[in-house]
């Protein structure tokens, strides 16, 4: 029997909660693209997850790596960003009236992983992501991408005010 997942982030876990403490059960995740928030969308998400029943509720862990679609800081150039991320979460259960959403189980014990992942997801992108180290960037005078072609045109004229800065340049 095929079973087609609609939300392949959301796993059922009513099984562990009733289980007692220590009893474990691995999740292997492997979704080429999924909407982890309204603001992020990964492909290639991929790893395993392990759920251990505790006395407070489920402890969370694992490791997952996807890819996702961002601009380079220099050339502006679009370019899948690796991305890998470690978890390391109790989710409460019951869900008691202090327990933060992203961070407990529901009473229907089904578990959207998808706004927590979004959470670490978020952090592990770079705040200047480059398409690669070497990145050229654009050109200052005319906008071309510096990676792709050389410009031709006449070097720009220093500002007479600032010519004696021209020095610390050499």
């Amino acid at each position: 029997m095929l079973l087609v997942k609609l939300n392949p982030l959301r796993i059922n876990v009513g099984f562990l909660l009733h289980a007692s403490a220590g009893t474990h059960h691995d999740f292997e995740i492997e979704v080429p693209s999924v909407q982890v928030g309204d603001d992020l969308r990964v492909g290639e998400l991929q790893g395993v997850v392990r759920l251990t029943r505790t006395g407070e509720g489920l402890y969370l862990q694992g490791r997952l790596g996807a890819l996702t679609r961002v601009s380079c800081n220099r050339c502006l150039t679009e370019f899948e960003q690796p991305l890998e991320i470690e978890l390391g979460d109790l989710l409460a259960y019951p869900p008691g009236p202090e327990a933060e959403a992203l961070l407990s189980v529901p009473e229907t014990a089904m578990l959207d992983l998808a706004p927590l992942l979004r959470e670490y997801l978020v952090l592990d992108i770079p705040s200047r992501p480059l398409c690669r180290p070497e990145c050229k960037g654009l050109c200052p005078e005319c906008g071309n991408n510096l990676n792709e072609s050389t410009c031709e045109h006449p070097e720009s004229q220093i500002d007479p005010r600032l010519a004696s800065l021209s020095s610390l340049l050499s």
